[in-house]
């Protein structure tokens, strides 16, 4: 074969996938996809957590009194339509905040291409290559962290970013604007550190137009104002936050970070740096256009909340991941006018398409299509020895040995907090305080453990989960909890987890 020969049929089959991944029949099946994976599995333990909470609340419960989260009010607040409508039509609530996150997704993909429509000229083929990459990676990879605040916070951000990277032809009415604006404003409000993703894009674009008049922009004082007034408002709505669970977020909660060396070996941290190193190298020399450097930014600024939260669960980093590779893709997109060659074909070719296809393997994929247990067999021994909708309360350090245990077994949390969260980070910052802070410290621990006691005299559940022996020994040790499983027996163990039932 002719040289010649080769170069005809690598351009036939250039074309042949750039229709392939152009095709509306595969934004079609991608969506399908989608939908099917989220039926097989099942919601993740935070979402789960925080549409109990919502539930409560509307049950009359105070928040953050009755039923509390170190959270601020927004996290809870954004799964209520979801609950409300549920009760309306007397159906389960997982499958409701599932509808409303997939109609959320069309209008956040919608809205962010109409914005775009004003930006750069784009072929039709190019159109439907980004509309099938937004619904791969906004809808599909998400597997287990769909309908976590990560990702309904990048949903409502995507509108404003778009707004941000579209400038340069014919403007967007200054009203799509300002509601993509508003949309940012409501993500801020699900967690302050998702201010970074758009101050750092905006400042790109303060750097990159040379004037400070660029924050001006009405989608940005649109945002502020927006981020202001709604969490002003959450927080006067409920005002035992401020009183109560901020001050032991900020003590507690957020110092306790993850160890480095776990950090680093256990999280997608290096998976990220991996591939924001491979995006620099291939994009030097490149004139990076409006686009990559708003999703760059943006993608920068996720990625230093991920790191201040300190915590390296995926749900914190999936934001970051994904507005990476979009970056990375419109890049790509620009190269289709002046094709790349050499190292960055490289690197766009063995880096950046493997790291594409594999993005519902960083969030999932195996544990979402096989509806794998947070803790395997603990459903089922629970429900050996549980009566029907069963009170549940747990011994535990983290919130997954009880949610979405609870909501499975169509059951009934006991217990203000999701879990002994509070006495399981003092005792990791207990080993570097000061005799000052350890004093407090060890006030806030026992103001858990005697909360939980309370609980379980008072809530009477039918079924307690302890993590383990040695934790439910220690705990049972502190004068808090004397007592506080009288009554109880051991009926069944998970591998190490214990399940206690009340006698009758």
């Amino acid at each position: 074969m002719t040289v010649l020969e080769k170069s005809a049929r690598a351009s036939v089959e250039s074309d042949g996938l750039a229709q392939l991944l152009s095709s509306p029949l595969l934004g079609v099946a991608l969506a399908v996809v989608a939908v099917a994976q989220q039926l097989i599995g099942h919601i993740d333990c935070d979402v789960s957590w925080f549409s109990t909470f919502a539930e409560k609340v509307l049950d009359g419960r105070i928040a953050y009194v009755e039923v509390s989260d170190p959270n601020p009010p927004a996290a809870f607040l954004s799964l209520m339509p979801a609950v409300l409508l549920a009760r309306a039509l007397h159906l389960p609530t997982e499958a409701i905040v599932a509808a409303l996150v997939f109609l959320a997704a069309a209008g956040s993909i919608g809205f962010s291409f109409l914005l775009l429509r004003h930006g750069a000229a784009r072929s039709w083929r190019e159109w439907m290559q980004l509309l099938n990459a937004a619904i791969f990676l906004l809808l599909v990879a998400p597997e287990i962290v769909f309908a976590e605040r990560e990702h309904i916070a990048l949903l409502a951000l995507l509108p404003l970013l778009a707004a941000l990277a579209a400038e340069g032809r014919a403007p967007a009415p200054r009203l799509a604007h300002i509601v993509a604006g508003v949309c940012g404003g409501l993500a801020v409000a699900l967690k302050p550190h998702f201010i970074l993703a758009i101050a750092l894009p905006a400042l790109a674009i303060v750097l990159r137009e040379r004037s400070v008049r660029a924050l001006l922009r009405a989608e940005l004082i649109a945002a502020a104002l927006a981020s202001v007034a709604v969490t002003g408002a959450t927080l006067i709505a409920f005002p035992a936050y401020v009183g109560e669970a901020l001050p032991l977020a900020l003590e507690v909660y957020g110092p306790a970070r993850d160890e480095l060396g776990h950090f680093l070996a256990h999280s997608l941290a290096l998976a990220y740096v991996a591939l924001l190193a491979g995006f620099v190298v291939a994009a030097r020399g490149a004139a990076l256009g409006r686009a990559s450097l708003v999703a760059l930014a943006s993608s920068l600024g996720f990625f230093a909340a991920f790191l201040l939260q300190g915590k390296g669960w995926m749900n914190h980093a999936y934001p970051a991941m994904v507005l990476l590779l979009f970056a990375w893709i419109f890049l790509a997109l620009r190269d289709r006018a002046a094709p790349a060659a050499g190292l960055r074909a490289a690197l766009t070719k063995f880096l950046f398409v493997p790291a594409l296809l594999a993005a519902p393997a960083y969030f999932g994929i195996v544990e979402q299509l096989t509806d794998h247990e947070e803790h395997e067999d603990l459903l089922a021994a629970v429900a050996a020895v549980a009566p029907p909708h069963p009170r549940i309360a747990t011994i535990a350090s983290q919130l997954d040995f009880g949610h979405p245990l609870t909501r499975r077994l169509a059951g009934e949390w006991v217990g203000r907090q999701n879990a002994l969260f509070v006495t399981a980070a003092v005792g990791r910052l207990l080993e570097t305080a000061g005799p000052e802070r350890r004093q407090r410290l060890e006030a806030r621990r026992s103001a858990d453990l005697a909360a939980l006691a309370e609980d379980i005299r008072a809530g009477r559940p039918d079924v307690i989960v302890a993590e383990d022996r040695a934790t439910r020994e220690w705990v049972l040790k502190r004068p808090e909890m004397a007592g506080a499983l009288d009554g109880y027996r051991l009926a069944k163990q998970a591998a190490d987890i214990e399940i206690w039932r009340r006698a009758e």
